[in-house]
């Protein structure tokens, strides 16, 4: 071998092992990088959608991949115009059908007595699983391309879709939601029946006897719709996954719970270990008001300002309750903004002058706002935490599902009160009205609530950042799920040791009444023989 092949063999080694370094290099980086890829799930176009879209941004100006997948229909309704934020928001081609599922249950919410309730509910399931498994699909096409994710994060209100997925794709699985029954139930949460009002009753805390029972058969009730809640999607898991598992099952299996509630208002309770209290995750610090809206704040003066929202649940509102309501602030001195369903022309509504009627309304900025004097709300869980953070005081008019729930503990906690929206008469609102912006009690409350919602040793949505990091740095969190949900019905409230300690006193008692009874017949025995020998 000449020298020259010599030196060309060298130079040849060199470089493939230089290669190899850079290679194992970029490998190292990968594997150590602080930067995720995170799959969001939405499939309904409810106040969730804008929990996920927070959430989704602060990641991504963290600097993760973030990508928003949901139903088409849902998907064009949402992004009519280009967002500019650096999440992707992607729609999964579907038949459209969620949409209109969704908007037809939430049209039940005016009905008050929920006339065809059940098959409303029925056919809200049915379009969520589909855009589920059409999801599904959407995404394992992009996976046979290589494009993958560390994590899956969604909400659950209604649509278990979000563990299906992460089981489906072998991911860890996030969700975020709001306390209900039904989603307690998936986090293996106890439930203090005693003391722990179950949704939608409503109560408080304390509760008298009859609402106890009342309490269980809505714990039975809100047990049963779970299952039925978790059965519509079985068929995906079924066809997609194994026939050895189920949706309730991969539900419980979720690695992390963040639950939009805080002691501060939401009732004491005990919690699993993986759920973690963001309430207050959307609580940014306030931006200047647009000129035309400051000087409608402005000119309000001493009075002040009433904001009124029913949030997403607007749309539909019956012109009884709607005339109601106007008739009642056009009798206030506060001037009043009206939060209008976004399908309604203003003009086509006549409003007092003292109105102001806006499609959209900047809600966080308002509330900060030094005039702001009371929130008028249906109770939906973001709408509350926003007023207690800027110590704005409620009148409620909860409409339906966890309204009544978030406007009990706004009662409860001395935050505000509460209206029949669908019997109320103007008087009734007019005399609210007046009660909650007279009485000082419920502005020292909300203040004080305020004060301690804010006094957190870190921020909730920093909080939300680090579990979620945290939980996909680890791969999973099982060491924080308990195994309530593998212990059967009669082993979890301990109806079984219950059984034996009954039997055992029950045969204790038994035998003490058997020897009883026999020294009774023994004595009486004795006392008959010597009756006779004295005869």
């Amino acid at each position: 071998m000449s020298v020259r092949d010599v030196i060309f063999v060298f130079l040849l080694l060199l470089s493939s092992e230089l290669q190899v370094q850079g290679t194992d290099s970029k490998t190292a980086k990968k594997k150590g990088s602080n930067i995720h890829d995170i799959l969001i799930i939405n499939q309904l176009p409810h106040s969730t959608w804008l929990t996920l879209r927070l959430l989704g941004r602060t990641l991504a100006d963290r600097g993760h991949s973030v990508t928003m997948m949901m139903p088409d229909d849902v998907f064009k309704h949402l992004i009519s115009t280009p967002v500019q934020d650096k999440v992707k928001y992607e729609g999964a081609p579907c038949e459209p059908g969620t949409l209109a599922a969704g908007r037809a249950f939430e049209g039940h919410y005016w009905e008050g007595e929920y006339t065809n309730l059940l098959a409303a509910v029925e056919n809200y399931l049915a379009a969520g699983s589909k855009s589920c498994e059409a999801i599904l699909l959407h995404l394992d096409r992009q996976a046979a391309k290589g494009l993958k994710y560390d994590v899956v994060l969604s909400t659950a209100p209604d649509f278990p879709c979000g563990p299906v997925l992460a089981r489906y794709f072998g991911l860890p699985s996030a969700i975020v939601y709001v306390p209900s029954s039904s989603l307690l139930f998936g986090s293996g949460n106890p439930f203090p029946l005693a003391y722990w009002p179950v949704m939608p009753s409503g109560f408080l805390t304390e509760m008298t006897f009859k609402e106890k029972i009342q309490n269980v058969l809505y714990y039975l009730g809100a047990r049963y719709y779970h299952g039925v809640e978790c059965s519509a999607f079985d068929f995906i898991v079924h066809k997609y996954i194994s026939n050895d598992t189920n949706t309730e099952e991969l539900l419980y299996n979720t690695d992390l719970w963040l639950s939009v509630a805080d002691f501060t208002v939401e009732f004491a309770r005990p919690t699993m270990p993986n759920v973690i209290n963001i309430a207050g995750y959307n609580s940014v610090d306030p931006k200047p008001l647009p000129k035309d809206l400051e000087d409608f704040m402005q000119s309000s003066g001493d009075a002040g300002v009433i904001l009124f929202s029913l949030g997403s649940t607007t749309a539909g509102m019956p012109e009884r309750i709607e005339q109601v309501i106007l008739n009642a602030f056009a009798q206030v001195p506060q001037k009043v903004i009206w939060k209008l369903a976004p399908d309604i022309d203003p003009s086509s509504v006549k409003f007092p002058p003292n109105v102001k009627p806006m499609s959209w309304v900047p809600q966080v900025d308002l509330l900060a706002h030094k005039k702001m004097k009371l929130f008028v709300t249906h109770g939906g869980t973001n709408g509350v935490y926003e007023s207690v953070n800027h110590g704005v005081p409620m009148v409620s008019l909860p409409l339906a599902v966890d309204h009544h729930d978030n406007v009990a503990r706004v009662v409860g906690r001395g935050l505000g009160v509460r209206l029949d929206i669908f019997t109320m008469t103007t008087e009734e609102l007019l005399q609210a009205i007046n009660h909650v912006l007279s009485t000082k009690s419920y502005q020292e409350n909300v203040d004080r609530a305020a004060r301690i919602l804010s006094d957190q040793l870190t921020k909730p949505m920093d909080r939300a950042m680090w579990w979620i990091e945290h939980l996909i740095r680890h791969g999973g969190l099982p060491h924080l799920r308990t195994r309530a949900h593998k212990i059967p019905f009669h082993e979890y409230f301990l109806l079984d040791v219950i059984a034996l300690f009954v039997a055992v006193l029950a045969v204790v008692l038994g035998g003490v009444v058997c020897v009883c009874r026999l020294a009774f017949r023994k004595k009486r025995g004795q006392q008959g023989q010597k009756v006779k020998k004295d005869n």
